[in-house]
């Protein structure tokens, strides 16, 4: 017990190590060179980005640039060197429909609100790392993610409308009120408001046929700022990002009533699962470019610290970025250092260069935030899923519209739920027993038993069982099995002595499922059918020795018993030295 505890500690500390240092490193100065250089060319794609984002969130812009700087914590003490963490589109959606219910968008209760949340989102992955169940992650199925990114890019592209167009229609949780809103306040739209957006639209349309390393979002936000300063845009009705404070965020712990905490809860652990599905999957990307390994709960350990950190500065959750890490890597990025240095370049943007926000048009940002979210749309994705497995195309497009329907939140919950169901319906409805034969060339068993070259016995069924055993299929698989024995029976011209049941593909089996498979077995022996299995795996063996009602059943280990057990005078009887049939026992306590 104390060694186990000593064990888990270490484990603990190893985790909470960097692990950028912990794995040791040779820094060059080609090494500095390139990760400089990297950083700085994230950093003019992440700045306009995040202020972006922060809109999203329903924050103010500055609040994104916040929320960028801690993102080199994740580069630092998680497993993917590359990984670019910061504000992402999909977290800062689920963000805002999180808080609208408990506060104004942009209030300063909203706002304690927003780094409270990534306080919570941080504790639940520094959690979940430490206590190594990263593999919880992976239980998200893709169809689910594909359905709510998707669901979640039109979402967002529906909530910047109104900002890009010039009309500010009510702000709601539910999504089909915005689209509402936004079809009621078309013709109060601001002509000037939209053309400057569109035109903003267009540039960065155009951009993306440039190298990725051109900072469009970047170019464009420029242009903006200077159009609005010359002409004076906000005097005509354009609306400007206004006053952003030239100052680092000070520390500060959020303070909410005990009822905010407790509903932000589960709506923090929607957003952690969601957040670092993304992050896995970028990290992973990395990993593969570089032939490098990711480890999952490192990954959570440093996402989780990220966004503590960022709580404490006022920002809101964060997550890993695939645009940003896919430009750090085509940067030439090598280190943590390159998220440092882009960082750092946010550092300096927001101490000396946040005045000239002030001229920026809203509409320029929502033009960012629109292009940035289309690429979440995978149509490709969800067309491939309906030809691969309709099973997942439902979920996903269950997913999708859910997200419309009820809040984007719900409907992941309603995603995953609905493929565990269809799940347990595939593998209770879709198990299938086999009767096999033995193959007379080769001495093993496959299933084409109508082929010449595969050998059956008329008093012995075989039958091939391929899945885990437990309560929602065992009723289905006892049903295929008094069929297989039917079929055969019929085939053969002759009743059934025994039935040799191949396990090899039982891996998991439950008490339910054992129970009802030895009232079965008792039920054939009534019959004049004895049961055997053959090809059994240990846990499965281990299982059964704990019943009684198995005491006594026999056991082959291949071929050769087999044959031996069913036809002793059989002409095709292969003798095996020392090879014998068991009968099982009890397991001793």
């Amino acid at each position: 017990m104390t060694r186990a505890l000593n064990a888990s500690l270490a484990a603990m500390q190893k985790l909470l190590t960097p692990y950028f240092l912990r794995e040791g490193f040779f820094y060059s100065r080609a090494d500095i060179r390139a990760d400089v250089m990297a950083g700085i060319t994230v950093a003019v794609v992440q700045i306009p980005q995040a202020m972006a984002f922060a809109l999203i969130a329903g924050l103010p812009a500055v609040y994104g640039l916040y929320a960028s700087i801690p993102g080199f914590i994740a580069s630092i003490w998680g497993s993917s060197r590359q990984l670019s963490t910061g504000p992402v589109a999909v977290v800062s959606l689920l963000t805002f429909t999180s808080l609208v219910p408990l506060a104004a968008p942009g209030s300063p209760e909203y706002i304690g609100l927003a780094a409270l949340l990534a306080v919570l989102v941080g504790i639940i992955y520094l959690l979940l790392g430490l206590f190594r169940f990263g593999f919880i992650m992976h239980l998200v199925p893709q169809s689910v993610i594909v359905g709510f990114s998707s669901a979640a890019a039109a979402i967002i592209v529906t909530t910047q409308l109104p900002t890009l167009l010039g009309i500010s229609p009510a702000q709601n949780d539910l999504v089909f009120q915005n689209i509402r809103d936004l079809a009621l306040a078309i013709p109060h739209l601001s002509f000037a408001t939209a053309a400057i957006g569109v035109v903003a639209a267009l540039l960065l349309i155009t951009s993306r046929r440039l190298p990725r390393t051109f900072p469009g979002a970047l170019v464009v936000l420029i242009i903006g700022i200077a159009i609005s300063y010359v002409l004076n845009l906000g005097s005509h009705g354009i609306a400007l990002v206004a006053q952003v404070p030239s100052s680092f965020p000070t520390f500060s712990f959020p303070m909410i009533a005990v009822a905010s905490f407790l509903s932000l809860l589960p709506k923090a652990a929607v957003i952690a699962l969601v957040g670092f599905v993304g992050a896995h999957a970028t990290g992973k990307m990395a990993a593969q470019k570089n032939k490098e390994s990711l480890d999952t709960n490192q990954e959570l350990v440093g996402q989780g610290l990220a966004n503590i950190v960022t709580g404490f500065f006022r920002g809101f959750p964060i997550s890993g970025s695939f645009t940003r890490t896919a430009l750090n890597i085509d940067a030439g990025a090598r280190t943590p250092i390159a998220g440092l240095t882009a960082s750092l370049i946010t550092v300096l943007a927001l101490l000396f260069f946040t005045p000239l926000f002030f001229f920026l048009p809203k509409t320029v940002l929502a033009a960012i935030v629109i292009l940035s979210a289309f690429p979440l749309i995978d149509l490709a994705c969800l067309r491939a899923m309906y030809h691969i497995s309709k099973t997942d195309a439902y979920v996903a497009y269950l997913t999708f519209a859910m997200a419309f329907i009820l809040k984007p939140d719900d409907a992941i919950f309603i995603g995953i739920v609905a493929a565990l169901m269809l799940f347990i319906r595939q593998t209770a409805w879709g198990a299938k027993v086999f009767e096999m034969g033995v193959d007379r060339e080769w001495h093993v068993l496959r299933g084409a038993v109508d082929e010449d070259r595969v050998e059956t016995y008329k008093n012995v069924c075989i039958a091939h069982i391929g899945m885990p055993l437990y309560y929602a299929n065992i009723a289905t698989l006892m049903r295929q099995i008094k069929e297989l024995l039917a079929r055969h029976a019929e085939r053969e011209k002759t009743a059934v002595k025994t039935l040799v049941l191949d396990v090899s593909g039982v891996h998991f089996v439950d008490i339910t499922a054992l129970e009802t498979l030895a009232e079965n077995i008792e039920k054939l022996r009534e019959r004049g059918i004895e049961t055997c299995f053959i090809y059994l795996r240990r846990a499965l063996r281990d299982a059964l020795m704990n019943m009684p009602q198995f005491a006594g059943i026999t056991v082959l280990h291949n071929i050769s018993e087999l044959k031996q057990f069913a036809l002793p005078g059989s002409s095709h009887t292969l003798v095996l030295a020392g090879s014998h049939p068991e009968k099982l026992g009890r397991k001793s306590v």
